[in-house]
């Protein structure tokens, strides 16, 4: 009899064969993501039979990016496309489908590294999983974007660092490299992760073996647009031409796009400071962390937050666009928000009216005083995000019913971004 079908005490899981235990291990997070598929795909069902059946037609996949990584992997390079890294389009054309088979393909590729990340970081409570599941610009892991590569590539070094496997970590960052532009911020983060939670002999062998990979996925970027263009490193200079470019950034702080969506690149902003500034306190201020250890995971994910969060910023004159994207649909946020979730702090419902209120004042920055209907839309998404901190209330009560608003209120704003996408709206 096979070894993995050999129960010796059926009542007793220690005892359970392997199939089994990996059948009681996976059969939670298989029921929550078929949950949250069911509740999607139905409202977007909804809307589309609203639109007269037009709005889930597969042409409506190929909005803003994703038209470019379709064009690239057809024709190859050109122009103002260089600025665009070459994993997505490669895969595509490698495999030469449609949208459609490209978006399936990318939702694969993150449930499959959102069940390793669950898995690894040990989120055994499903509202939790279903919250982070319900993030509104998950959406981008079903659409023909580099999101589900990055968020593979990023949950790989999040596992490396975290068992202390260096070659997850480098396999995960070539892809990242490969994937996007986002090495300027992920190389530092790593640096910083390996001096402050690493011995300098082993710090010092493996910033320098980072760096090597990342040279690497540079240069190999640099190789294939080579081959169209004719040109190395074409895509530094066009980032310049876009104006990202280091400059103060101006005030208001806005986006691409008005109402919802300035709002939510606003979060954004708010959780990558409040990371940043949290890391920045937890290494001046190390005495105020007596009770608090980072480990290299977390030290990476809260410099990625706000490093990413401080590039934006500095880079494109205070013109926040695509910053929802860069830092909620990563790993980043749920190894974030699943520190936040497992840390012993209980609020009263005096502290929550102070948490209000510093936060209607940090949306002063994005101009919330302009108009009456301005600010009480911004007074709204002061609600949204105190829901992240109710759910630490000192009242059972106010705790639990703030995590379920908190994932109605996202898997809702999901769909809208699903609908607007869609309908050819920018969502970022």
């Amino acid at each position: 009899m096979s070894a993995f079908m050999l129960y010796i005490a059926p009542n007793n899981r220690n005892y359970l064969s392997v199939h089994d235990k990996l059948k009681l291990k996976v059969r939670p997070y298989l029921k929550m993501i078929l949950l949250y598929a069911i509740v999607i795909l139905a409202a977007l069902v909804f809307f589309n039979f609203k639109r007269g059946g037009e709005l889930l037609h597969v042409s409506n996949l190929l909005h803003w990016d994703a038209e470019h990584y379709q064009t690239i992997s057809q024709h190859g390079y050109k122009g103002f496309l260089v600025a665009f890294f070459p994993a997505l389009p490669m895969l595509w054309k490698t495999l030469s489908c449609g949208p459609l088979i490209i978006s399936l393909l990318n939702a694969v590729f993150f449930f499959l590294s959102f069940f390793m990340l669950l898995r690894e970081f040990k989120v055994r409570n499903k509202i939790e999983g279903l919250l982070y599941l319900s993030i509104p610009s998950f959406l981008f892991f079903f659409l023909p974007y580099t999101e589900s590569l990055f968020f593979l590539s990023a949950s790989l070094m999040l596992i490396g660092l975290n068992r202390d496997k260096l070659m997850y970590v480098c396999f995960g960052l070539l892809l990242a490299v490969l994937a996007r532009p986002a090495f300027t911020v992920i190389i530092p983060a790593l640096i910083l992760a390996e001096v402050l939670q690493s011995d300098w002999r082993s710090a010092l062998r493996n910033v320098s073996i980072y760096l090597g990979v990342a040279a690497l996925g540079v240069l190999i970027v640099g190789y294939i647009q080579f081959l169209d263009t004719g040109t190395w490193f074409q895509f530094f200079t066009m980032q310049q031409g876009w104006g990202n470019e280091l400059q103060f950034p101006a005030f208001p702080l806005t986006s691409w796009s008005d109402g919802i969506i300035v709002r939510l690149d606003a979060v954004a902003f708010f959780v990558g400071a409040l990371a940043g500034s949290f890391l920045l306190a937890y290494i001046v201020k190390p005495s105020l962390f007596k009770n608090t250890k980072l480990d290299k995971a977390q030290v990476f994910t809260f410099a990625y937050l706000g490093g990413i969060t401080l590039t934006v910023l500095l880079f494109r004159g205070g013109s926040l666009f695509s910053l929802n994207r860069f830092v909620f649909a990563t790993p980043f946020i749920i190894v974030a928000f699943h520190y936040w979730m497992r840390q012993n702090i209980t609020f009263k419902g005096s502290h929550l009216l102070l948490i209000y209120a510093l936060i209607s004042a940090f949306w002063l920055l994005f101009g919330s005083y302009v108009h009456i209907q301005e600010f009480l839309a911004y007074s709204l998404l002061s609600v949204y995000v105190l829901l992240l901190f109710a759910i630490k209330a000192n009242a059972n009560l106010v705790r639990k019913y703030s995590l379920l608003i908190l994932v109605a209120l996202n898997m809702a704003l999901q769909v809208l971004l699903f609908v607007r996408f869609l309908g050819g709206q920018w969502v970022g």
